[in-house]
């Protein structure tokens, strides 16, 4: 009896032991967020060239503790990027809306930091209209989480370098990273 007593209490053991690690799955945080950023863009002036290429380079950081993240500041085990667009809020020349505008075809829109970084192409001229949404491709997303995950140590950059067919224009970009925020309190 005393043996199956001892058995009994050691399967007890194992099981609670086991299960504790079980339970802590259990409070596991997801958080869905999204990180932003505006990219404000400057075309040169238009005098100055007799091109239709005006060159664009502008960069900023961002910040990625936003407020559905703050809370859980110290226990964020991973970002995981799920989406990433940049979006056109606005395009005007010296304050008043203009249409025609087109940012040429191996303009590069970046997001990095020191330690990584991911730069995407246009392959075509892009017509640049308020409300206008570009997607980035998927397999950005790796080099990109890997930015995220160091946005302790680093910061990100957002990006644009390349050319546009008008000068004296200021363009203005969102960059939205729809991602995952893993958390665990425990």
């Amino acid at each position: 009896m005393k043996t199956a007593i001892r058995i009994f209490m050691l399967v007890m053991l194992t099981s609670s032991l086991s299960s504790c690690e079980m339970i802590s799955g259990w409070f596991d945080v997801e958080i869905d967020t999204t990180i932003e950023g505006e990219l404000d863009i400057l075309t040169d002036a238009a005098d100055l060239k007799s091109t239709e290429a005006h060159d664009i380079n502008a960069s900023t950081t961002i910040q990625i503790m936003n407020e559905d993240l703050v809370e859980y500041r110290d226990l964020i085990d991973a970002i995981r990027a799920k989406s990433v667009s940049i979006e056109v809020i606005r395009v005007d020349s010296a304050g008043a809306p203009i249409t025609g505008v087109i940012i040429l075809a191996d303009t590069q829109f970046g997001i990095s930091n020191p330690n990584a970084d991911f730069y995407w192409e246009l392959g075509s001229n892009w017509p640049i209209e308020p409300g206008f949404i570009l997607e980035l491709p998927a397999e950005s997303y790796s080099v990109l989480n890997q930015i995220l995950d160091e946005y302790e140590e680093h910061p990100v950059t957002i990006s644009a370098d390349g050319t546009c067919n008008n000068g004296n224009i200021d363009i203005v970009l969102n960059y939205s990273i729809e991602v995952k925020v893993e958390s665990s309190p425990l």
